[in-house]
């Protein structure tokens, strides 16, 4: 069994996943872990994008790039807080800062976990997992 098989979804239900990351090799990677373990990814390389991709669904659970250029991971965060849909929505910020400021804001941006890049699989998919659970209980 790989590591990956070791942490399934939550059962009879297949999460939905937004993974917004400028670096589309990050995405691709996170996308790719994330669907070998039976989740299901919106992929979005901007705020824009991924606001337009979750408009007719609202997702279970985001990963958040924090530092994007444009529109950050912080902003995005509070658009997606001031949203119908998504204003309950758990956030996890994806970041490679260890800067103890830049996490306190995004904690106070609503943000439940955060997951340093570069990521260890495991990890990222027992995080995912237990904020879906927490969401879908």
């Amino acid at each position: 069994m790989s590591e990956v098989d070791k942490i399934a979804p939550v059962p009879g239900h297949e999460p939905l996943v937004l993974v917004v990351d400028d670096q589309e090799a990050n995405l691709q990677l996170l996308g790719t872990v994330l669907t070998q373990a039976g989740y299901e990814v919106i992929p979005a390389l901007n705020a824009e994008q991924a606001l337009a991709r979750i408009e007719g669904e609202a997702p279970d659970l985001a990963l958040l790039d924090l530092m994007m250029p444009g529109v950050d991971g912080l902003e995005l965060a509070q658009r997606l807080r001031a949203g119908k849909a998504t204003a309950e929505l758990p956030m996890i910020m994806l970041t490679a800062s260890h800067e103890r400021e830049q996490l306190m804001r995004a904690f106070d941006a609503g943000f439940v976990d955060f997951i340093t890049k570069p990521f260890v699989a495991r990890e990222l998919l027992a995080r995912v997992r237990t904020h879906v659970e927490l969401k879908l209980s």
